[in-house]
C-alpha cells in the first residue's frame, strides 16, 4: 500500500508538524532512516494572526550560506499552519517540497540524498489561518535531516514526468503523456500534480514491457499528497505514463502554465541518481 504525506494547499504560482488496471504497486517504506544525521531549521517565518484570518500566501526569500546534504524533510507547523510549501529559486515552480495538516516526516533511502548548494535561493510559501477569537503567532517553515555526504553513495533530485502540451476544453475531458527513460533510475516517490480544474490523475510505468499502475486516484487540489513506495529500478527505455483527466468549468480552453489559473499534468519523481533531464515527454 502506498504511503501517503497529505499536501493541502493553493499555490500563488504553479502554488502538523513532524514536531509539534496493471498490477498494483506493493508499497513500504520505513518512517525513519538508519543514516546518521541531524535535524535541522532550513527556512522558517514567523507570522502573527488577527482573529478569523488568514494569509493563503505568506512568502520568505532566503539564501543558502553552505552546502546542505538532506537525508530527510519534515514541516515545523504549529496550529495556524496550513500548508508549507519549500522551492527554489523566487517562483513557486521549482517544488522542493511540500506539506499540509498532519504531514509527517519523508526519510530518504540509506544512502541517498538530496544537495542544495551554497548560494542557492529558497523559497517559503506559507498558508495560515487563525479561527479563533483571539490573536495568533507562530513560526513556520521546513526542518532538514542533514546528513554527512561521505555516507552518502547517490544524489536525489525530482523529475517530471508528464505532457506540457496542453489545450484543456471546457467540460470534461483526459491527456495522456507518456515519457521513455534515456538512463537508468531508481524511484522512490511520486508528487501527483495538477491544478484547480484536475480531477484524476493516473500514474503507470512500463517496465521492461510489463505495465505497472503506480497511482491512481481521484485529485483534489486542496488535498494533494506525497507517496512514498519501495524504490522501484527502471531502465532505459522503459516509461511512464500519466494520464489526467479535467472538469473545466472556465467556458474556454485552458492551456499549461505555472499559475493556478492554467493547468498541468504531471507525476512528479523522487529518484536517484540525479540526471540533468528534469522534464519528459515524447
Amino acid at each position: 500500500m502506498m504511503r501517503k504525506a497529505l499536501v493541502l494547499f493553493g499555490l500563488a504560482a504553479c502554488g502538523s508538524s513532524g514536531m509539534e488496471s496493471g498490477d498494483d504497486v506493493q508499497t513500504q517504506v520505513d518512517a525513519s532512516s538508519p543514516m546518521t544525521g541531524t535535524w535541522s531549521t532550513l527556512i522558517q517565518k514567523s507570522w502573527t494572526l488577527a482573529p478569523h484570518s488568514e494569509n493563503t500566501s505568506d512568502l520568505m526569500i532566503d539564501q543558502l550560506d553552505h552546502d546542505v546534504y538532506i537525508g530527510g524533510m519534515r514541516p515545523i507547523a504549529p496550529v495556524g499552519t496550513h500548508h508549507t510549501l519549500l522551492f527554489r529559486g523566487l517562483s513557486s515552480a521549482n517544488i522542493i517540497y511540500a506539506s499540509g495538516v498532519g504531514t509527517g516526516e519523508v526519510m530518504f533511502p540509506t544512502g541517498k540524498g538530496m544537495k542544495i548548494a551554497a548560494g542557492t535561493t529558497l523559497g517559503l510559501q506559507l498558508h495560515i489561518y487563525n479561527t479563533g477569537d483571539d490573536e495568533l503567532s507562530g513560526t513556520s517553515g521546513i526542518e532538514i535531516y542533514e546528513v554527512d555526504p561521505s555516507t552518502l553513495t547517490d544524489e536525489v533530485d525530482l523529475f517530471l514526468p508528464g505532457p506540457k502540451d496542453l489545450d484543456i476544453p471546457p467540460n470534461v475531458s483526459s491527456t495522456t503523456g507518456t515519457c521513455t527513460l534515456n538512463a537508468p533510475q531508481n524511484l522512490f516517490a511520486v508528487f501527483p500534480h495538477m491544478h484547480q480544474w484536475g480531477v484524476h490523475l493516473k500514474t503507470v510505468l512500463n517496465i521492461n514491457g510489463t505495465d505497472m499502475t503506480l497511482h491512481d486516484d481521484d485529485y483534489q487540489f486542496e488535498h494533494q499528497a506525497v507517496e512514498t513506495f519501495t524504490p522501484i529500478a527502471m531502465n532505459a527505455g522503459d516509461k511512464i505514463t500519466t494520464t489526467c483527466t479535467w472538469n473545466n468549468t472556465t467556458g474556454a480552453n485552458l492551456v499549461y502554465g505555472e499559475s493556478s489559473d492554467t493547468e498541468m499534468c504531471y507525476s512528479i519523481m523522487y529518484r536517484w541518481p540525479k540526471q540533468s533531464q528534469e522534464f519528459c515527454q515524447n
